[in-house]
C-alpha cells in the first residue's frame, strides 16, 4: 500500500475566484485581456529562462529615472505601465527580466535593448524598443447584412494592435465562418491592404451573397432508422412545407457539417462501423432556396464476438462478466461499452483504487464483427492523510464544509464514490453557489503523493 493519500477540498461563494489550492478575490469573468499572442516567442523564451543580464545593473540599486527611446506608436506610459521596475524603486535583476518578458509578450515589439548607467545615488535605466508594425485601422467594404461593429467583434483583430499576417488571415477565416453560420454561405472576402510591406490600413472587402434557407431536408439511403429520427438528431431545420419559411431555417455549411458529423458519430455507436453520410444541396433558380439531402450508406450493423477483461488482480474476470452490459453475440453499442467501463471504474474506486485505469479496446474482425477487451488499470489502494479546506468568505466556517464530507475522514480508504457523493452534497446544500455560469462551484480535488508515478 502506498504511503497516505491526500483531498484538498475548496468551496466557494458566488463571488470568489478559486485555485486549486488558494482562493483569491474575485468576481464572475474579468475584463479581456490587453492583445497579446498566445505563443511565447523567443525574446520572451530567452528572459523567462534567465537570458540577457542587465548590463552592470545592480540589485538593490535605486532607479534614478526609466528612460524610452525608439517608440513611435506606443506611449511610454503604454509601455512603463506594464513594468515594475520603475523610478524610485530599488532594482532586482528578476524583476527586471519579467518586465522585459511582459512587454514582449504584448506582440508590439521586436526588440528591446536596455542600458544602465550607475551613479552614486542609484542607476539610470533606458531601453530603445523597435516596434512592431501597429494596425492604423480595419476596413469592410461591401457589407450590407452585418455592421462594421459586428465584423470587428468576429475577426478578432483591431486597430492598435500588432499588425501580423497571420493574424489578419485568420481574421478573413473567422469573418467567412460568420457568414456562413448567418446562411451566406457564397461569401467571398478579399484582404486588399495590410498584407504588404509598409501597408498599416487593414481592409476587407466583402461580396456577402444571398441569405440562403432550407426549403426541405430529406434521408436518402436509410434502412434501418426512419428518416423523423434521424431529422430529430440534426440541428438544420426546414421550411415545415411553408409554415416557418423565414424562420429557424438558414442553411449553414458549417452546421451542415456539423449535421453530418452528428449523423456518422450516431451510427457508429451503434455498431454501424462502415456508415457513411454524404451531403447534396440542391438549388432553386434564384439561388437562395436550398433542398437538402443526407445520402446515407448504413453498412452491416457489427455484432459482438467476444468480451474479455485484462488487467484484473482484486477480482477474477468470471467474477465481473455478469454485471457486464455488453454481451457476447448481441449488437455493438458504444452506451453499453461505456456503462461497463463506467462499472469497473467505480467498482474499483470504492475499494481505494482511485486512480483505476479502464479502457475498452474494440478489435474488429471478419464477417462483420468485433471483440471487446476491457484493460484494467487496477493501481494502488489509497487513504486519505489529510483534509484541506479553503473558504472565499467571511462566516462560513470550515465545520459547516466538512459536515457534508462525513465519511471523508483522514485515515480512512479513499472511496471515488464517497467524494462524488460530498461533492453533490456540498453543491447542493443552498450554502455555496451552484450555478458554473455565476461562479466557481465546490469541487473536492484529489492530489496524489509527489512521488507517486500514476502511469505505472
Amino acid at each position: 500500500m502506498k504511503p497516505l493519500f491526500q483531498i484538498a477540498a475548496t468551496a466557494s461563494l458566488s463571488i470568489a475566484l478559486i485555485s486549486t489550492t488558494y482562493a483569491q478575490m474575485g468576481g464572475g469573468p474579468g475584463n479581456d485581456p490587453a492583445p497579446a499572442f498566445s505563443e511565447p516567442k523567443f525574446e520572451d523564451r530567452v528572459f523567462e529562462s534567465g537570458g540577457p543580464r542587465a548590463r552592470e545593473a545592480k540589485n538593490g540599486s535605486v532607479i534614478l529615472s526609466v528612460k524610452i527611446e525608439g517608440n513611435k506608436s506606443v506611449s511610454e506610459n503604454a509601455i512603463l505601465a506594464v513594468m515594475q521596475s520603475r523610478q524610485d524603486r530599488v532594482f532586482d535583476t528578476e524583476t527586471f527580466q519579467r518586465d522585459i518578458a511582459a512587454l514582449y509578450r504584448t506582440g508590439l515589439f521586436k526588440r528591446i535593448e536596455p542600458y544602465f548607467t550607475e551613479e552614486s545615488g542609484g542607476v539610470h535605466m533606458k531601453l530603445i524598443v523597435q516596434e512592431r508594425p501597429i494596425i492604423k485601422s480595419v476596413l469592410f467594404t461591401g457589407n450590407q447584412s452585418v455592421d462594421d461593429a459586428a465584423l470587428i467583434k468576429h475577426a478578432g483583430i483591431a486597430k492598435g494592435e500588432p499588425l501580423d499576417p497571420i493574424a489578419i488571415n485568420s481574421a478573413r477565416t473567422n469573418l467567412i465562418e460568420y457568414y456562413q453560420d448567418k446562411g451566406m454561405n457564397q461569401v467571398d472576402i478579399q484582404v486588399v491592404s495590410g498584407l504588404l510591406p509598409g501597408e498599416r490600413d487593414v481592409e476587407f472587402v466583402i461580396n456577402e451573397g444571398p441569405i440562403e434557407r432550407f426549403n426541405s431536408i430529406g434521408f436518402a439511403g436509410n434502412k434501418d432508422f426512419s428518416s423523423e429520427l434521424l431529422k430529430a438528431k440534426i440541428s438544420s431545420k426546414d421550411a415545415r412545407g411553408g409554415l416557418t419559411k423565414w424562420m429557424f431555417n438558414r442553411a449553414s455549411d458549417l452546421k451542415i457539417e456539423n449535421d453530418r458529423q452528428t449523423l456518422t458519430a450516431y451510427y457508429r455507436r451503434l455498431g454501424y462501423f462502415d456508415a457513411r453520410v454524404d451531403v447534396r444541396k440542391e438549388y432553386d433558380n434564384s439561388g437562395k432556396w436550398v433542398d437538402l439531402t443526407f445520402v446515407i450508406y448504413e453498412g452491416v450493423r457489427y455484432k459482438i464476438r467476444s468480451v474479455a477483461i485484462s488487467g484484473t488482480k482484486r477480482y477474477q474476470p468470471s467474477e465481473l462478466m455478469p454485471y457486464m452490459s455488453a454481451k457476447q453475440g448481441e449488437p455493438f453499442q458504444l452506451d453499453n461499452k461505456a456503462a461497463d467501463e463506467r462499472f469497473i471504474r467505480d467498482l474499483y474506486g470504492t475499494q481505494g483504487h482511485y486512480f483505476c485505469d479502464v479502457v475498452g479496446e474494440l478489435v474488429y474482425q471478419l464477417n462483420n464483427e468485433v471483440d471487446i477487451i476491457y484493460n484494467v488499470g487496477e493501481g494502488d489502494i489509497y487513504r486519505i492523510s489529510d483534509v484541506r479546506v479553503h473558504i472565499e468568505g467571511d462566516y462560513t466556517k470550515e465545520r459547516v464544509v466538512l459536515h457534508p464530507l462525513a465519511n471523508v475522514r483522514p485515515g480512512s480508504i479513499i472511496n471515488s464514490k464517497g467524494v462524488e457523493d460530498a461533492t453533490r452534497r456540498l453543491r447542493f446544500s443552498s450554502i455555496f453557489n451552484n450555478d458554473p455560469s455565476q461562479g466557481i462551484v465546490p469541487t473536492i480535488k484529489v492530489e496524489p503523493p509527489e512521488d507517486v508515478d500514476l502511469d505505472k
